[in-house]
């Protein structure tokens, strides 16, 4: 059993077998709308979902089948943090943007549909907390340093929790990113308290990593790469782990300012309400005015 652990490790198979699943699932909606497009569609967007899935899988075998996996997972935590930004921040968004249309309106969940016990499945992991406390919490368990030694031995169990991990983190970009029926949509200052919210866990075990003095993770020691020590490789890979944290700030910005129109809007079309219901008063009284002015019927005219 061993010896079959380790063989799969060495192709990679959870990494493979996803990048099929995915392919199998995109590539063929995908490639239909790119040669008929939907009605209603701005010209190219076909082309740039397809750009996006081309780049989400690029990148997600880029740090699962090649050299970066090894070095992963012995020698360098630095390496391993690369992998978990790259699928949660790079490839988990790109895959929702480029989700096909006739595939997003099977995953979207309405209201109506709420209540239907798969959609309704679909409906509650997408909600801010259970997403993220299932994405924050996988990854906080996975990372604690009994649990993550005993995985990093053996290939295919650490690909498979990274492959793992990407569903989750598709989970936790949903209530910014995914399908999702308008009435059940959060609201843009929602969505900014989430993007800010989401990120807190995370950003605190980074902090622990770089101010800690403290190796949490020996394997790394007993390998050590030539041009790191193990303890500054883990300093580092707590600081590239911040970076989702810029990530969540970038996303924040346009959300305020979306935000900012929304508000905009509705202040315009107030004003334009109160402007008409005072033209209206205005034209009311007018005419009030010249019915108490106008000469009542039978009575005398003046000469």
């Amino acid at each position: 059993m061993q010896t079959i652990i380790s063989l799969l490790g060495q192709v990679h198979i959870p990494a493979i077998i996803a990048a099929l699943l995915l392919c199998l699932s995109y590539l063929p909606p995908l490639w239909r709308e790119l040669r008929q497009p939907q009605a209603g569609e701005r010209p190219g967007q076909a082309r740039w979902r397809l750009l996006a899935f081309l780049g989400a899988i690029g990148a997600m075998l880029a740090v699962l089948v090649t050299p970066i996996d090894h070095l992963a997972r012995s020698q360098l935590f630095l390496m391993h943090m690369l992998q978990v930004i790259v699928l949660s921040t790079i490839c988990a968004p790109l895959l929702l943007l480029a989700l096909p249309t006739a595939l997003a309106k099977r995953l979207q969940v309405s209201e109506d549909q709420a209540r239907v016990n798969g959609p309704a499945l679909l409906r509650w992991l997408t909600r801010p907390l259970p997403a993220s406390i299932l994405y924050n919490g996988l990854f906080l368990l996975w990372h604690l340093p009994p649990l993550y030694l005993a995985i990093s031995e053996q290939a295919f169990l650490y690909d498979l929790a990274l492959v793992i991990l990407l569903p989750l983190a598709l989970l936790n970009w949903w209530p910014l990113l995914g399908p999702t029926d308008e009435k059940l949509r959060l609201s843009y200052p929602a969505q900014m308290l989430y993007a800010f919210l989401d990120g807190q866990p995370i950003d605190i075990f980074a902090f622990l990593l770089v101010f800690s003095g403290t190796l949490f993770y020996p394997i790394y020691a007993q390998q050590p790469h030539p041009l790191i020590a193990p303890l500054s490789d883990q300093e580092a890979a707590g600081a590239m782990l911040l970076v989702p944290g810029l990530v969540d700030l970038l996303v924040m910005t346009p959300l305020f300012f979306r935000w900012l129109a929304v508000l905009e809007e509705k202040a315009r079309v107030r004003d334009q309400q109160l402007q008409q219901a005072l033209e209206a008063e205005e034209q009311q009284r007018a005419l009030s005015e010249d019915r108490q002015t106008a000469p009542s019927p039978g009575s005398p005219r003046s000469e």
